[in-house]
């Protein structure tokens, strides 16, 4: 018997020399995503994007703002109108020198002769009257050739009115009698005169003609004294 067929056995053919080897341990088991659920995230997305699209774009949205815009300047014209009954209710009642504003009569005209002595007039009246001489309040005459208003009893209540274009108020007129007052002036058509009467009134006389001669002619417009 040869060596070959006696001797020791030797390794399985094709295996190594040594111990067994041990295969190497494995790690967890990763599972894979299924290929379903990439086909619903790739349909979810688009759908969600369109539905937003839907919502912001759609007609109510836009009527919402509209609504909104009409309602606050109502709101705000509500408010106006409560300033406005606020600011009436807040106004000052009319005084005592507002009423006083109103003339007692006039403007109204008066006529006669002022040849030498004139004519007396007397204004504490609801209308002028052509006096004698007791009472009068100015005397209108051109008795020594020019004509001219002088105020009997030389009381310093006669002022002329520097603009007879513009009819002054009460309160003005009485102003400027106490400014300027005197107790005679000469007079010509176009002048105007404040007047204070022997009762306390204020008058303005606004001459329409003055003669040398002849007739005279005045507008007459008489007011209770003012406050002033």
């Amino acid at each position: 018997m040869s060596w070959a067929n006696n001797g020791p056995a030797g390794p399985p053919q094709g295996q190594p020399y040594g111990p067994p080897q041990t295969p190497p341990p494995q790690g967890p088991h990763q599972p894979h995503q299924p290929r379903w659920a990439w086909w619903v995230i790739g349909i979810v997305i688009p759908v969600v994007g369109i539905l937003i699209t839907i919502l912001v774009s759609r007609p109510g949205a836009s009527d919402d703002k509209s609504a909104e815009e009409t309602t606050t300047p109502a709101q705000s014209s509500a408010s106006t109108g409560s300033t406005d009954r606020a600011d009436q209710e807040q106004q000052p009642t009319p005084t005592k020198s507002a009423s006083a504003a109103k003339p007692l009569y006039g403007p109204v005209e008066v006529a006669d002769d002022i040849t030498d002595a004139g004519f007396y007039l007397e204004l504490d009246t609801s209308k002028p009257v052509v006096v004698s001489s007791k009472g009068a309040d100015v005397i209108f005459s051109a008795s020594i050739g020019d004509p001219g208003l002088t105020v009997p009893g030389s009381a310093s209540n006669l002022a002329p009115w520097p603009d007879p274009e513009a009819v002054p108020t009460a309160a003005e007129c009485l102003q400027s009698v106490e400014r300027n007052g005197s107790y005679s002036a000469y007079v010509k058509a176009g002048d105007g005169f404040c007047l204070r009467t022997s009762e306390g009134r204020v008058a303005y006389l606004d001459v329409i003609s003055a003669p040398d001669r002849g007739t005279g002619k005045l507008k007459v417009t008489v007011w209770e004294t003012p406050d002033v």
